[in-house]
């Protein structure tokens, strides 16, 4: 299950759009859309087999997702058999949450120490319960939202035809969607519901804007992210008037400097919000932001809360501007700023212990090795104690079991549920791990390229100790010079080159195999191609096993070229490499 791309306004709608059509070189089918509710939920998958419900995951970290199966037989709106069904196998994809009368009632029936901060964090608590009889008991409700996967391509032509297959076969629905062929009345109608989002008995924090086509869904498909057919459009943020205490500088793994408001504590939206991030020290002077100001803040996307101005009719006289420090927290390392750059560093690198730490708190984040009981605390706990020291030490922690269990808020159960976690992340994929380094410009997107490209742990460990490796990166189509410089870097340091090394050879990682004959056959387009679009050219190859080449080598198996085709073709042809029109290109792949 992938997330959303957000818009904020009419604007980003219509860019969002456009680029999808880009993506298709044509317009989207009837120009049709569907608009329906983003619930504030938990995402939950449910599989039917020959029209019988059998399995139940939540959305965990999107790839990996943890079966509730024992708990959803009571959940309003999940039908335990499907009436009108043609697919043998169907996954269907939506939200399950509590009315906000339902939650109300529930807090009340709770002692004080148990009561839910917000609906959601009800849903999710109540969902993942090991106790499947309280599930049982709570109202929850699910509504749809989609599909995954489904073994009859016939069973749906348009998200209009789906809602009314979740309909006759007695699925809840918001009784909310619309469809529209029009952007201006999309924004209209999402700024409509904004105005009466408290009336409706569920919470929702936007709408969501997808294509109705089927077909144009499939042909879009998806980024490393998101799907290129589908948009939340985010309400506006809630906000609420408090006071700044005081200001704290945070020091990210690459060490940008992060400026934190500490607040007077205030509800805001149902969440108790007492930090606020200040962006970076521009935003500081821009927003002429002072320690004792009284200060608007604003959860942007319903999530993240920040100050979106200072009320300064409120501010006293001695209310001081803030000064910019020139020492990293740490207090070893100079701040600095880059060219080009916004954001200010700490020049310490991993000789930081902020950065360090942070770097560690990263490897064992949930999109990263994804290490359960290895939160913050722990890790600064086990660095105090000289458990840990560096990445590859975590999966030595089994040498201190003795200490780890004497500690306090540990014992037997939580180390054997360490390990255990330990143990269940070594089986992960190439890009997690890539992801895990935290190297910077090398996020998600990235990440999933290089492991596309080195396929398997043992061309990886041999690429990163090459002398070619600036070569071999040069060569991976959507790698930026700057990801490329970074990571290359990072394995130039013999102490980083040694300890991914001796990681690498702890995980099974398994081969990113292609069936396709062209799996490991490299192509390259170049000139205006007259049926797709360049994006769409490439994923098309990507998914036939293609890898995307940057530049013309001896190495190159394929040029594509389309309309003044340039120098490319020109040395392609003097290298001998084979060359195909955007037909031949076409012929080749189907």
């Amino acid at each position: 299950m992938l997330s959303l791309a957000n818009s904020f306004n009419l604007d980003d709608l219509k860019d969002f759009f456009n680029k999808a059509e880009n993506f298709l070189n044509k317009k989207i089918s009837k120009n049709e859309f569907i608009v329906d509710c983003k619930i504030d939920g938990v995402s939950l998958s449910l599989t039917y087999q020959n029209n019988k419900l059998v399995k139940s995951l939540t959305r965990g970290d999107g790839i990996i997702g943890e079966d509730v199966t024992r708990n959803v037989s009571n959940i309003i709106g999940i039908p335990k058999k499907l009436k009108y069904c043609k697919s043998n196998l169907i996954e269907i994809r939506g939200e399950v949450f509590f009315n906000r009368d339902d939650f109300n009632l529930l807090n009340q029936q709770l002692d004080e120490k148990s009561q839910f901060s917000n609906p959601r964090n009800a849903a999710s608590g109540s969902l993942r319960q090991i106790d499947n009889n309280i599930t049982e008991n709570r109202p929850l409700r699910f509504i749809p939202h989609g599909y995954g996967h489904i073994s009859n391509d016939n069973e749906f032509i348009s998200y209009e035809s789906f809602l009314e297959f979740c309909s006759k076969n007695e699925f809840l629905l918001s009784n909310l969607s619309k469809k529209f062929n029009n952007f201006e009345k999309i924004n209209i109608y999402i700024n409509e519901i904004e105005k009466i989002r408290n009336e409706i008995p569920f919470d929702i924090d936007g709408m969501v804007v997808k294509v109705n086509s089927i077909k144009d869904q499939i042909d879009l498909g998806n980024t490393s992210k998101y799907p290129r057919w589908a948009l939340a459009a985010k309400f506006n943020a809630e906000k609420a008037l408090t006071k700044v205490l005081k200001i704290d500088l945070q020091v990210g793994r690459t060490g940008a400097i992060t400026p934190v408001a500490r607040l007077n504590p205030i509800n805001i939206g149902g969440v108790m919000v007492s930090n606020a991030t200040l962006h970076n020290f521009d935003e500081i002077k821009k927003k002429d932001i002072r320690i004792n100001d009284s200060v608007w803040v604003k959860r942007a996307g319903d999530v993240i809360p920040y100050i979106s101005e200072v009320d300064k009719s409120k501010r006293e006289k001695n209310n001081q501007e803030f000064k910019i420090p020139n020492k990293c927290p740490c207090g070893k390392f100079q701040i600095i700023k880059l060219n080009n750059e916004t954001v200010q560093r700490c020049n310490g690198g991993s000789k930081c212990p902020y950065q360090y730490v942070e770097s560690l708190k990263h490897f064992v984040s949930k999109k990263a090795m994804n290490i359960d009981g290895l939160g913050e605390k722990q890790i600064e706990k086990f660095i105090e104690l000289k458990f840990i020291s560096k990445k590859l030490d975590i999966y030595y922690l089994d040498r201190h079991k003795k200490e780890i269990i004497n500690l306090e808020g540990f014992g037997q159960k939580s180390y054997d549920n360490l390990i255990l976690s330990i143990e269940k992340s070594k089986r992960t994929t190439l890009s997690r791990f890539i992801f895990s380094l935290g190297l910077r410009y090398v996020g998600e997107n990235n990440s999933e390229l290089l492991a596309n490209y080195f396929q398997s742990k043992e061309n990886f460990k041999s690429l990163i100790s090459s002398e070619d490796l600036n070569l071999e990166l040069e060569n991976i189509d959507g790698l930026g010079n700057k990801a490329t410089n970074s990571f290359s870097e990072y394995f130039k340091n013999k102490g980083q080159l040694s300890e991914a090394i001796s990681i690498l050879n702890l995980l099974d990682i398994e081969i990113i195999k292609d069936d396709n004959r062209s799996s490991n056959e490299s192509i390259l387009f170049t000139g205006t191609l007259s049926e797709l679009s360049r994006d769409r050219a490439k994923d098309l190859a990507k998914k036939k096993g293609f890898k995307i080449a940057s530049n013309v080598s001896s190495k190159l198996n394929y040029l594509v070229f389309g309309e003044k085709p340039g120098s490319k073709l020109k040395k392609a042809q003097e290298l001998k490499v084979k060359t195909l029109t955007e037909k031949e290109f076409l012929e080749l792949i189907n």
